[in-house]
């Protein structure tokens, strides 16, 4: 049961920065390699090239350490074992216990037009030998506390 509503986005972070760290490495190379078999009459040139190779690793590491820390962090979001534990067995000894509910009062219908409720469960319709001619049993009463003294 995870406690967060949203999971940590290192991962989708980490993926982006390796990703575009690579491509930016892979094209740096290229290049580098083009550089080296048709040098060129200015050295600015090679200053880019180095600059964007050394961008594209640092992007592949950054984002290899943001892979580590989202692992850490997802782990430290999670409650702790003994925790997770104890709520489940909770969990499954109370269901294990519930009580099976009977229906109300299965002669009145629920959506009877005047139905009123009691406080111990029992609906009673406003006429309910109406409907069938016969004579009804007398309607239930709520149960009634005594008042009590406070001292």
């Amino acid at each position: 049961m995870p406690i967060l509503s949203q999971p940590s986005s290192a991962a989708r972070t980490s993926l982006l920065y390796i990703t575009i760290g690579a491509l930016t490495d892979i094209w740096s190379g290229i290049w580098y390699v083009f550089l080296r078999q048709h040098p060129p009459e200015n050295a600015e040139l090679w200053y880019f090239c180095y600059g964007f190779l050394l961008t594209g690793l640092t992007l592949v590491i950054i984002g290899l350490g943001i892979g580590r820390i989202g692992r850490s962090a997802r782990h430290a979001e999670l409650p702790p074992e003994e925790v997770t534990g104890a709520v489940t067995s909770v969990d499954q000894n109370a269901a294990a216990r519930a009580p099976i509910v009977a229906p109300i009062n299965p002669a009145v219908p629920a959506n009877a037009a005047g139905a009123v409720p009691y406080a111990n469960g029992a609906v009673v319709a406003p006429n309910p030998s109406a409907a069938s001619g016969a004579t009804a049993p007398p309607a239930p009463t709520p149960p009634v506390r005594p008042a009590q003294r406070v001292s």
